[in-house]
Formats: structure tokens, sequence, C-alpha cells
């Protein structure tokens, strides 16, 4: 390889890094944070084997909510992501920018084996690197998926040319296991195979013939065939299959009635998809819901640009074809290659045999064979006329030859777009959206291939510098808009807010909507309400809106408005189970009296079957707290008895592999079972938490606080404690219980110690910065405690008992009126407060003067 290409290379791949460098300042966002997040199989709380049972998601295939994506390699490389960067955000950027880089480096490579020239190479290289539609996989980290498939996809191609020049079995084998890996990671990979036997057809009538060549032809394609069918009977067989029930919302064409307007639609949608790559302006996180209108009559303008499209590339296609069969039935190539010099091969380098006239699969030393044997037929000639007469037969031959290989690489660029789009462009089956940039990163490498061809052609056509520069400024524009566009995207994915604050004109209900949960959780709750309100006025039936929306009226305190919303969530998605808790809770705030109207809703949203539901995971975490609370309720009612009952019934139904929600609730019972003074059965549900947790400190906590409410057991009890301090040093937690547990034994001056490595270890904590001041107070270091109490006040200036026990600490102290002022600072915070009335009671100063 020239120096030159050397240089092109690396400056398509530092192009493409460069644009996504300010990727890495990015955090998880939108569906990052369920396949990251909030996936057992990539955070490693789940065991690897699970890698092969759920979807990519961490949704068991055989779930009627999964979503049916079998992507166990990707996954596998998210979980060594994650254990090797320590959750964070940017390792995960980080992998995907650099498979970004090495995509563009394999596009280069697959170019120079289609592409006339080296601009046209480089032209293809560079619009790859810069396209804007690649933003959502690049910069969206569920994106790895495609960027994987399409590192693979692309190595596969080139092993196979590879095979096709040498029909290396080697190279064969290689080609179907890049083709199983890229499988692996995502579905529509699938075409792969396709792709190579469509490149070995063309290849028919290519180069130099040997005797045996069709038989090797035919093997390879049969081997490719086979393959193909092995990995659909695996994929459709083996692999478990949800039923899965795509929600309207996300794919609303598939819910459609009429055949007429699903026919229309989905035919219409490749065109949607084609003008992303032709214009790439306006981009969204989904294009669900109405961001694409259904097509519903005849009459509809954008029927004439499917039928363009259509007709345009079949025209094209069959143009190809036709080219290509009329060049292989003219083309001499023993001519061909008496016309082409050994330095026009040395400037073309080794890869001449797969270059661009047509000679993928020619080999070099028959080329120079057939020069050898054409000088020998030159030299018997006799006249000067049938030197000429052979001279016009090779250039008619080139001429054929260049024809032929044309209409094959326009053929292949024209596969390299369709072939990986057409799983999931709804024409054969339906999937889960409407429309998926992220599903354009691999066809767009035809497109792009399809610019550098015809920026190739047009390069060899212009002879003249000047026109050849206003071409070159032409790409320089174009590369730089794309650029700029890219950019400025990647700053859209940045966050949430941005990222659904830039999809509000293309699909104002799910953007709003989604804005306004984000809002809700930053405290934000007046935009929060607009933002919600505005995504029902466009879309009354969203469900999550009106959840979402409750939650910020309950926030406000407003909790008939929020329970009319509650309310409404449920009526439009009963299976939300996270609605029947917050309208539980809904409830409770707003009327003690209707506590069993809130067990009732608590029971039945922790009796939900989940039928359907596409977050498993937050399905089953609500389901749960659905039964702490309403066990919380039945205890709090004095209902012990039912209370168990309640749990019992919890860890029934919930799976043996969420471990930590079921020691949760072996704890409650252990809890309810010292209550009622049933130490035996306390003590063996606290031995099934330890066997659920065994590496966890807080089940020995719990075990240590069971024991200690027996006289008898407290050295046993003191050792659970400490073994807890052993497990998790770090824990505040620990330290602080087994500090109270020395207090109760009155072992003051100890349990100081433990209360000091609690505050150092939450620095923060209101709690455990008082308790420090208490136990000081308790060993009448009252100096000491004064220093502490005030540290609790700057940490909650606004609460009430802070400056009341600064103040009883100072009036200890002698200092009365700085006392007198904290008591009174305390009543202004909490006019009712009880410990501030009494002790100025006490000093002979009025309730009322100066409060």
């Amino acid at each position: 390889m020239l120096a030159l290409d050397y240089a092109g290379l690396v400056g398509c791949a530092t192009l493409a890094f460069v644009l996504y460098l300010n990727t890495l300042n990015a955090g998880f966002v939108y569906d990052d944070r369920r396949a990251i997040l909030g996936n057992a199989d990539v955070t490693g709380t789940g065991p690897l084997a699970q890698l092969l049972q759920n979807d990519y998601w961490g949704t068991p295939l055989t779930d009627s909510g999964s979503h049916g994506s079998w992507r166990p390699l990707c996954v596998l490389g998210f979980r060594l992501n994650f254990v090797l960067g320590g959750g964070a955000a940017w390792p995960f950027h980080l992998i995907n920018l650099l498979l970004h880089g090495l995509a563009t480096v394999l596009v280069v490579h697959v170019a120079r084996t289609l592409l006339p020239t080296r601009a046209a190479v480089y032209a293809a290289g560079s619009l790859f690197a810069a396209h804007p539609v690649h933003t959502e996989a690049v910069a969206g980290v569920v994106g790895r998926a495609d960027l994987s498939a399409t590192v693979c996809w692309l190595l596969a191609y080139l092993v196979y040319r590879r095979h096709m020049l040498h029909r290396d079995w080697r190279s064969l084998a290689l080609t179907l296991l890049l083709a199983v890996a890229a499988l692996l990671c995502k579905e529509t990979a699938i075409t792969l195979l396709l792709l190579c036997g469509l490149c070995d057809l063309l290849c028919l009538g290519q180069g130099v013939k040997h005797a045996g060549d069709d038989k090797h032809r035919l093997r390879s394609l049969t081997i490719l065939s086979v393959a193909l069918l092995c990995a659909l009977y695996c994929r459709l067989s083996i692999v478990p299959r949800p039923s899965t029930a795509f929600a309207a919302a996300d794919n609303p064409t598939a819910h459609e009635p009429s055949w007429c307007t699903r026919t229309l639609s989905y035919l219409y949608l490749p065109v949607a998809n084609f003008q992303l790559l032709l214009w790439p302006q306006h981009l969204s996180f989904d294009w669900g819901m109405e961001a694409i209108p259904r097509i519903r009559t005849l009459w509809d303008a954008r029927n004439v640009l499917s039928l363009a499209f259509y007709g345009i590339l079949l025209a094209v296609t069959c143009k190809g074809i036709r080219w290509r069969c009329t060049a292989n039935s003219s083309v001499d190539y023993a001519a061909v290659a008496t016309s082409i010099s050994l330095p026009l091969l040395q400037r073309l380098g080794g890869s001449s045999c797969q270059a661009w006239h047509g000679l993928v699969c020619a080999c070099h030393h028959q080329l120079k064979q057939q020069q050898h044997q054409q000088q020998q037929q030159r030299s018997s000639l006799q006249h000067n006329a049938s030197v000429s007469r052979s001279s016009c037969s090779a250039s008619t031959a080139t001429s054929a030859a260049a024809t032929s290989a044309s209409a094959s690489v326009l053929v292949t660029c024209i596969a390299f777009m369709v072939l990986p789009f057409l799983p999931a462009c709804n024409l054969f089956f339906h999937v889960g959206f409407v429309l998926a940039e992220r599903l354009l990163y691999l066809p767009s490498v035809g497109y792009c291939l399809m610019l550098g061809l015809g920026f190739g052609r047009l390069w060899q056509r212009l002879h003249s510098s000047v026109h050849r520069l206003l071409l070159l400024c032409c790409l320089g524009l174009l590369l730089g808009s794309f650029s700029l566009r890219t950019i400025q995207r990647n700053g859209d994915w940045q966050n949430e807010e941005q990222l659904f604050r830039s999809a509000i004109a293309i699909n104002p209900p799910k953007a709003l909507g989604n804005l306004g949960s984000v809002l809700s959780s930053q405290g934000r709750y007046e935009e929060a309400k607009l933002a919600l309100q505005s995504a029902l006025a466009h879309r009354p039936t969203m469900a999550d809106a009106h959840f979402n929306l409750g939650i910020v009226h309950q926030q406000q305190q407003n909790y008939t408005a929020a329970l009319l919303c509650y309310r409404r969530a449920i009526q439009l998605r009963p299976q939300l189970a996270p609605a029947y808790v917050n309208l539980a809770t809904t409830l409770l705030a707003w009327d003690q009296g209707r506590q069993e109207e809130a067990a009732a809703v608590l029971l039945a949203g922790a009796r939900l079957p989940g039928h359907g539901v596409r977050d498993r995971s937050a399905h089953e975490a609500a389901r749960h707290s659905a039964y702490l609370q309403l066990s919380a309720l039945h205890r709090s009612q004095g209902r012990s008895q039912l209370a168990m009952e309640v749990l019992n019934e919890a860890l029934d139904t919930l799976p043996l592999e969420r471990r930590n929600q079921r020691a949760m609730l072996h704890q409650r019972l252990a809890a309810l079972h010292v209550e009622l003074e049933q130490w035996q059965e306390a003590e063996r549900q606290q031995q099934l938490v330890l066997q659920l947790q065994p590496d966890e400190g807080v089940a020995y906590v719990s075990y240590g606080q069971a024991l200690a409410r027996n006289c008898s057991r407290y050295a046993e009890a003191e050792l659970w404690f400490k073994r807890a301090v052993e497990l998790s040093p770090l824990e505040p937690s620990t330290h602080h219980h087994y500090a109270d547990f020395l207090e109760q034994q009155q072992r003051t001056q100890e349990a100081l110690g433990y209360r000091l490595r609690a505050a150092a270890l939450a620095p923060h904590n209101y709690a455990l910065q008082s308790a420090v001041a208490d136990a000081l107070r308790l060993l009448n270091r009252l100096a000491e405690a004064e220093l502490w109490y005030r540290r609790a006040v700057t940490l909650q200036p606004q609460a009430a008992h802070a400056h009341a026990n600064l103040g009883a600490i100072l009036q200890m102290r002698g200092q009365r009126q700085q006392a007198v002022d904290c008591y009174r600072r305390a009543l202004q915070l909490q006019p009712g407060h009880a410990t501030s009335r009494a002790n100025l009671a006490k000093m002979n100063i009025s309730i009322d003067a100066n409060t």
C-alpha cells in the first residue's frame, strides 16, 4: 500500500474519531438506562448463563413482554465494559467511538475493491465517517449492536472476496464464523450470506476462467445456502421466541385494520428511511406514534415518492444487470489483458486482481501469461493492419470489461444498501418500530459507496483541473455540512433533556411525555406539568404521561388531581403496576380513613400478572413494593397475621433469582415474628436472609438485632454485629447499628468510636452527625457535642428539631440567650414544637415574645 493510501485511510479514520469525541462526555440516555443500568446481564447481578436466555434488554426470551432481540455477544461486551469501567458511561462511549472508527477503515477497504479511483474511495470513506444519521448508533450506547454487526459484516465481505480469488477453505470458514458473530450482535446481519452469494454470482464471466471454476463456485454457494438455512433454523426454532405483541404507539400501522393503509404506509417507510440518508437534517430518538402519518388514500402525495423511489431503484438495478450480461457476452479477456500494461498493474498494487476493470477473479500471473502469448502473436503478424485490428479489438474488450465491472459495482452497492434493511422494513413481518435511525448504520455503507462511485465517475470524466477543483469543493461542502450536523446532533445525545427537546417538532407526544418525566425527576414540577399536559393534548391516551402527571400532582400535594391521573393511567393500561402503588400511597396521604380502599388497590397491583409488559424488571419491582406496603399497612392496623400472609404470598410469586427482594421479604417476616415474640421463627427467617445475602453486612446486622432482643443472647448478637462490620467496613449503617447495640448495654465510650466512624463515612448525613452529638452529650463532653450539633444544623437548617437540640446543649452550657434564640428559631420553623416550648417555659421565657 502506498503512502498516499495510508494517508487517506488514516484521514478517514481520524475524521470519524474526531467528530464523535464530544460523545465521551455523554451519560446513559433513553434506552441505555434499561439496556445497561437496569439489565442484570450487564451489571453482573445475574448469572452469566442468562445471556443465552434473555433478550437484549435483560428480559427472558420466553416472556410475553420480551422484545425478541437476541444479541448475546453484544450483551457480553456490555458486561465486560461494565466490569472494567466500573459502571461509568464514558468507557461505553469510547468503545462505540472506536468501533465507528474501525467500521470507517473497513468501509475504505471495501471501497478499494469496488471503486475506480482513490478519490472515489476516500470520498466514500469520509462521507461514511461524517454522516449525521450515524449519531444514534454511535452516541447511544445501545447502538453498539449495529456497530458490532457492521464491523463483522464488512470483515466477512472482505474475507469472502479473498475466498473468491483463491477458493481458500480457511477464508470460507472465517467468513462463516464472522457471519455467526454478526448474527449474535444483530439479527439483521443474517442477510450477510446473501450478499456474499450475490457477489460470487456477479463474478461469473469475469476474469480468466480456470477449469473447475464453476464447480468451486457452486460448492461455495451451496455452503453459503446451507449456512443461511441453518442460521434461520437456529434463530427461529432453537432460540426461544416470545409471543410479542408490540404496542400500537410503537408501530401504529401494524394495528391498522385497513389493508390498503397498511400496504401504502409500509411501502412508504423505505422512502422515509432513504430521505434521512439524503437529507439528515430532521432526526429524532423515536419515530413512533404519528411521527410519520399513515397513508390512508391513493391520492396522498407521498405515494408519488414511493412510485418514484421503487421505479428508480428497479430501473437502476435492471440496467446494471443488463450491462453486466451484455458485457459478459462480448468481452475478450485475452485482449483485455493485452491492454493493461505492467506499469498500470504496478500502480494498482497487489490488489489489482480485484480492482476496477472487472478482473476480480483473475490472478496477476495469468495476466502476465496472457500478455506473453499476445506478444508472440504480434511478432508473427506480417502487416500493420493486423496489429491495428488487434489493438481495436483490445480497446473494445476493455470497454466491455469496464462496463461489466461498473454494472457489478452498482449492483453490489445497491445490495449493500437494501439487503441489511430488508428484515426491518415491515414489508415481510411486523417489527416494534416504524423507523429507527441506528438501523441505517449498515445500509448507509451502500449509500456512501454509491456516492463514491458517482464521484469517481465524475472525477474520471473531468479532465480540467478547474472542474476537478470545483468537484472537490462540492464534496468539501457536503462533508462540512455533514460534520457540523453530526457534532450538533451529538450534543443532543449528551443528556435526556436535550435529547427529548430536540424531538418535540418531530414526535411531540412522545418527546414531551419523556421530557416531563425527566423534569419531574429533577424536581422541576411546574415545567414538568406543562410538558406533560402538552403531551396529553397531542395524544390523550398515553398512560405513561397520565402516570407521570400524577407524580407531579402528588409531589405538589394536589392529591385530588393525582388520584384522577393514576386512575386514568390504570384505565388505559391495566398492567401498569407502579400506578397502583402510587394510587394507594396518594389515598393514604389524602385521607387516612381510606385504608381499606388503599389495601384493595395494593392487593390488585401486587397480583398483576404482567402479561405483555415491556419492562419486566420495573413491573416486578412495583409488585414487590405493593406487597411490602400492603404488609406495612396491615401491620400498622395491628393485623400482624394478615401482614405475614401477604409477605408469604409475595415469596410464593417472586422468582427465585430475585435474591435481594426475597431477602427483604424474609427480613420483614423476621420483624413481625419478633413483635409476636416468636423468637425461633424470627431466627429462622434471619438465617434465610443470610443464605440469600451471605456477603451483605446489612443481613448480619438484622440477625444481630433479632438476637439482641433476647438478653441471654447478647454475646452471640455481638458476634454478628462484628461480622457485619468486617464484611462492610465502608457501610455507615453497620457502624451505626453496632453503636446502638453497645449503647443499649451502657458501653457508651465504645459506641462513640463507631458513631464517629459512621459520621466520617457519611459526612452529609444529618442523622449520623446528630448521633455523634448525642453520644458526646451522654459522656458529658458538652463542648464537643455543641460543635457536632452546630454541624447538624448546617446540614438541615430548616429542621426544627436540629435547632432545638442545639438550644438544649447551649442551655446546658449556660449560654442562655443563644439557647433562647435556637428555641425561637425552632418555633418559627414549627410553631407547635413541644420540646422548644417546654424548655422556654422552664427558662421563664414568653413563648410568644419575638417569635
